[in-house]
């Protein structure tokens, strides 16, 4: 079966390379730094130990992941007695006032999304299983 129309070109979602591209190059590379990975790894360290930068920030990157910014603890008063979107409130005006940074006041507000959700659910669920106890009388 063929599939080539006319004037050489192919139907339409066939392709002419079915396997894609060779990827000799990548192959080889890859065999080359299997057979000589320990030899680059000590050469590196070498380098990194006398004073090369780069390879130092490579080895250090190696070693340890790169640390990502956390925001610094706040301390805020929300009333107890508040509801969900009364504390939401609350937190946005915080943030407005400057009490907490916006990026916090967005992370408390996708928290205070969630439990939202999650209050919903519970609620959802005593309902339902107050009407099966109810079916269950019938």
């Amino acid at each position: 079966m063929t599939t080539e129309r006319n004037q050489g070109r192919f139907t339409k979602g066939t392709s002419g390379n079915p396997q894609g591209r060779p990827r000799k190059a990548t192959a080889e590379l890859e065999k080359a730094l299997r057979k000589h990975g320990a030899e680059l790894a000590g050469k590196l360290v070498e380098m990194a130990l006398a004073g090369d930068s780069t390879a130092l920030k490579i080895c250090i990157d190696r070693i340890h992941a790169p640390l990502k910014p956390q925001a610094a603890p706040v301390e805020l008063a929300l009333p107890d007695e508040a509801g969900l979107a009364e504390t939401g409130r609350l937190l946005i005006q915080a943030a407005a006032r400057g009490e907490i940074p916006t990026d916090q006041a967005n992370h408390l507000l996708n928290g205070l999304g969630t439990l939202a959700r999650l209050v919903e659910l519970d609620e959802i669920q005593q309902r339902l299983e107050r009407l099966e106890k109810a079916t269950e009388k019938l």
